[in-house]
């Protein structure tokens, strides 16, 4: 959720948009309404089986062959608390009534641009705003 990736696309027969998941697409606008999402379920699945392969790969790979890795409870407990307030913040805005849920995602798409979405940062923003800005001819 804090670590993905922008996509600026054309949608074919219909609006262009900025839709985000890594290595998936997983989350764009949804075309019928505005300030809603439409979540591809096949998508997001298996992006979430990547991280978690990658990251219990790493951690596997640390605790084995370069040091055991130990983390004091106070840590642990801030981290899960951080965790569940983020998938808690996220399934909120998820399910709000306008958002619509697919299996996978059935649109053909143009990718124009592609970009990391990082905390506090807005660049895919940006970058799609700069790409409607009408440049006058010279």
């Amino acid at each position: 959720m804090l670590f993905s990736k922008w996509w600026i696309v054309d949608v074919i027969d219909g609006t262009d948009g900025v839709m985000y998941g890594f290595p998936f697409i997983y989350k764009a606008p949804a075309f019928y309404t505005s300030l809603a999402e439409e979540y591809f379920t096949l998508e997001l699945i298996a992006d979430l089986i990547i991280y978690f392969v990658v990251i219990f790969g790493i951690i596997y790979l640390i605790n084995n062959f370069l040091f055991v890795i130990k983390i004091r409870k106070i840590v642990s407990v801030i981290l899960f608390i951080a965790a569940f307030l983020l998938i808690s913040l996220e399934l909120l805005f998820a399910f709000m009534p306008d958002n619509k849920f697919s299996l996978k995602r059935d649109d053909d798409i143009k990718i124009k641009q592609t970009g990391f979405k990082f905390p506090f940062n807005n660049s895919d923003r940006k970058e799609f705003d700069n790409s409607h800005i009408k440049k006058p001819k010279v």
